[in-house]
């Protein structure tokens, strides 16, 4: 896919420090990250891996200007983010950071041009501007030709390229991804990894995904595995995939069948607590099975 033209903005470093954030108090306290270090030089891909509920997405957050830290500092560029004002914070999450999420965040009452429209619309770029651009992203992401369909009469992969187009719209020097692929089927996962990807490559954008998939994994230049809320391993996408590694790619495969569990368990508590219609416990439960069933697939495939 043909990606936006030469004139875009390179990326930047991204440098953490003693990140810790801790919710609640007392006996209901939880630890979400417990002095979590981290650096991404600008124009790398890295990859965030970890069980279910390890801090990856309040990782996101953080480094995103979404939330606080209850410690640590978290500097983007020359910003430092865990000192910004909710002012700087505000235009730092509209121009520098382009967020990529597993829900897609699209508006459903708008249409593809108008969801990719509205973060250029609140940087206040003019009209002339925003439609030559909307027109550009729809095309580098192969959806030149459905710019009036609405959000829901999109599959859920063109819904996500939808959401990358609209992510890349202000132009970011950081893209954060959360699970951007766990929505998906195992084709338009590669799609959209591939995009992302493709973007930090031939661009030199900085871009750091949150994800269970080791299909996105094997694909960026480093892979941080996180537990407990601090990163406790780094790899390369051939040092996992190497014989005899000491984590290999079927380790990574088998720790993320082993947290599915999991995964069963809260559909389930949210169904039960009905914050989960049946249709969509349904359509969510199958997804979940035909990605285990692909993992199983996967290691079977590299002998593991």
């Amino acid at each position: 896919m043909e990606m936006l033209n030469s004139s875009a903005k390179p990326g930047v470093d991204v440098t953490v420090k003693g990140l810790v954030k801790v919710y609640g108090s007392g006996k209901t306290e939880t630890v979400a990250l417990s002095g979590l270090n981290l650096e991404a030089r600008a124009g790398e891909s890295v990859v965030i891996m970890g069980p279910s509920g390890c801090g990856k997405t309040t990782l996101l957050n953080l480094v995103g200007g979404m939330d606080r830290p209850t410690a640590g500092t978290v500097r983007v560029g020359d910003l430092v983010v865990t000192e910004a004002g909710e002012g700087q914070l505000e235009k730092y999450r509209l121009l520098t950071v382009g967020f990529v999420f597993q829900t897609f965040n699209l508006v459903p009452m708008l249409d593809t041009s108008e969801n990719v429209e509205l973060p250029m619309i609140l940087a206040g770029m003019s009209k002339e501007d925003r439609i030559k651009r909307t027109a550009e992203l729809l095309e580098s992401v192969g959806l030149g030709s459905k710019l009036y369909n609405k959000p829901g009469e999109l599959s859920m992969g063109e819904q996500q390229r939808v959401a990358i187009a609209a992510a890349l719209a202000n132009d970011p020097l950081l893209v954060l991804a959360d699970e951007p692929t766990g929505e998906l089927d195992s084709r338009n996962a590669a799609i959209v990894t591939d995009l992302l990807l493709e973007l930090c490559e031939k661009y030199k954008k900085t871009v750091i995904i949150a994800t269970h998939d080791p299909r996105v994994a094997v694909k960026a230049k480093r892979i941080l595995r996180i537990e407990d809320g601090a990163i406790v391993g780094e790899y390369s996408p051939l040092e996992i995939q190497r014989p005899g590694a000491q984590t290999s790619l079927s380790t990574l495969i088998r720790l993320r069948i082993d947290s599915m569990e999991k995964d069963y368990l809260g559909l389930e508590e949210r169904l039960r607590r009905g914050q989960l219609k049946a249709d969509e416990f349904n359509s969510r439960y199958n997804r979940l099975k035909n990605f285990e069933k692909t993992l199983r697939e996967l290691l079977v495939e590299i002998g593991g």
